[in-house]
C-alpha cells in the first residue's frame, strides 16, 4: 500500500512538471526600455541585452528569472551611455549585471502580477511586475512595465542625486519574443 502511495506521488509531481513549459527570452527579438524625467522633460533609452527564462502552465506564467547587461544601455548619445556605464550611475565593470527573480505569480484578469527580487549595483528591493503573454505559434510574448525609485539602488550619485535635474523614478518596459526550450 505504502509503495502504491508513493507511486501516485511521484507520477503526480512528474505531470505537474511536465505540464510546465519554459522559454527563453530573445533579445534580437525584444526591447527593455526606460524613461526617466531629466530637467522635467521625458528622457529615453534601451538596454540592448538581456535574457531570461520564462515558464508557463497553460499559458499562464508561473515564474520568471530575467538579467539585463547594464553595459548595453543605448540612449543615443555615445558620451551619455558612457556616463550610464561608469561609478556614478551602473559602474558595470564591478556590476555586470542586473537581476530580476520572480518568487510568485497571481492572475489578475488578463495579466499576472509578478512578485520578485530586483537587484542592482548589490542592492536587492522586492518589486512587483505587472506581466502580460501572449501565445504565437511555438513562441511566447510577454510585456509589462514598472516604475522603480533609482536612489534606491544606487543609479545617479553624486551630483545627480538632486532630482531636479534628474527624476527619481524611472519607468522601465519590458517587450520580449520567448521561445520554446524544447
Amino acid at each position: 500500500m505504502l509503495r502504491w502511495i508513493g507511486l501516485i506521488a511521484v507520477a503526480a509531481c512528474t505531470t505537474a512538471f511536465a505540464a510546465e513549459e519554459c522559454y527563453t527570452a530573445d533579445a534580437t527579438d525584444g526591447e527593455v526600455s526606460f524613461r526617466v524625467l531629466q530637467s522635467g522633460a521625458p528622457f529615453t533609452g534601451n538596454f540592448r541585452r538581456f535574457a531570461g527564462e520564462a515558464c508557463f502552465d497553460q499559458n499562464r506564467l508561473t515564474r520568471i528569472n530575467a538579467t539585463l547587461d547594464p553595459a548595453s544601455v543605448d540612449t543615443g548619445l555615445p558620451e551619455l551611455d558612457a556616463a550610464l556605464k561608469g561609478k556614478d550611475f551602473f559602474s558595470v565593470s564591478e556590476f555586470p549585471r542586473v537581476t530580476f527573480v520572480s518568487s510568485s505569480v497571481q492572475p489578475q484578469g488578463e495579466a499576472q502580477l509578478t512578485h520578485g527580487t530586483l537587484e542592482i549595483k548589490g542592492n536587492r528591493r522586492e518589486v512587483e511586475v505587472v506581466l502580460r503573454s501572449k501565445q504565437q505559434g511555438d513562441k511566447m510574448s510577454i510585456a509589462g512595465s514598472f516604475t522603480l525609485d533609482r536612489l534606491q539602488y544606487g543609479i545617479g550619485m553624486g551630483d545627480w542625486t538632486n532630482t531636479k535635474w534628474l527624476g527619481a523614478e524611472v519607468r522601465l518596459d519590458i517587450n520580449a519574443t520567448l521561445t520554446n526550450k524544447k
